[in-house]
C-alpha cells in the first residue's frame, strides 16, 4: 500500500486540477476506478459531502463521503469546466475528447501522477483508493466494522485484507491495551 507521504506526494505531483480532483475522489471516496468514471454531477451532493455511487461492483448503489477540501477543489473544478451531456447524462470528469473516462484512461493518469512523483513501489489505482485509504484509517485507529462499511465490502473477510499494521502501531496498542 502507499503510506500518507506517498500519497501526499502523487497529489502534490498533479499539476491538472481535473486530475487531482479525480485523484482526491477516488482516494478519499474510497472508490474503484469504475464508480469514478460513472459519477455524474447530480450525483455529487456538496451539502453533505457526499457522492452517491450507482450499480457498484456488488450491483447495489451506494452512498460515499469526501472530505472538505475535496469539495473545495471539486466545487472549483464544476465552476471553470465547461459542461457536457454523453449520451443523456452529464459525467462528473470527461475526457478532453469529450468521452467518459475508463478504468485503463484512469490507471494511466494515476501512473503518471505516480511516476512523477517519484514513487517507485508496486501498487496502481486500486491499491492508492483502497489499500492504502482502508489502512491508513486502520492505522489510525478507526474499527473494521466501519471500514467495512466505508468501502462497502459484503464480507468482514474482505475488510480483514487490510489489517496489516506497523510495528510502531503494535507497540503503541500493546502499550496502552495491556497494563495490569
Amino acid at each position: 500500500y502507499f503510506d500518507e507521504s506517498d500519497v501526499l506526494r502523487i497529489l502534490n505531483a498533479c499539476d491538472n486540477l481535473k486530475h487531482y480532483c479525480m485523484l482526491n475522489v477516488l482516494f478519499f471516496g474510497c472508490l474503484r476506478s469504475g464508480e469514478l468514471c460513472n459519477l455524474d454531477v447530480p450525483d455529487y451532493d456538496p451539502n453533505t459531502l457526499t457522492l452517491r455511487l450507482r450499480e457498484t461492483k456488488n450491483g447495489s448503489d451506494g452512498m460515499v463521503y469526501i472530505n472538505d477540501d475535496t469539495a473545495k477543489d471539486l466545487n472549483h473544478y464544476l465552476q471553470i469546466r465547461p459542461s457536457l451531456e454523453i449520451d443523456g447524462k452529464e459525467p462528473l470528469f470527461y475526457t478532453d475528447f469529450a468521452h467518459r473516462w475508463t478504468n485503463g484512461d484512469v490507471y494511466r493518469m494515476f501512473m503518471n501522477n505516480k511516476e512523477k512523483a517519484g514513487i517507485e513501489k508496486k501498487g496502481g489505482v486500486h491499491c492508492f483508493s483502497r489499500h492504502s485509504s482502508a489502512t491508513l484509517m486502520i492505522t489510525r485507529g478507526c474499527d473494521l466494522r466501519t471500514v467495512q462499511a466505508i468501502l462497502r465490502h459484503r464480507d468482514i473477510h474482505t475488510t480483514l485484507r487490510y489489517t496489516h499494521l506497523s510495528d510502531a502501531v503494535k507497540r503503541e496498542k500493546h502499550n496502552q491495551f495491556l497494563k495490569l
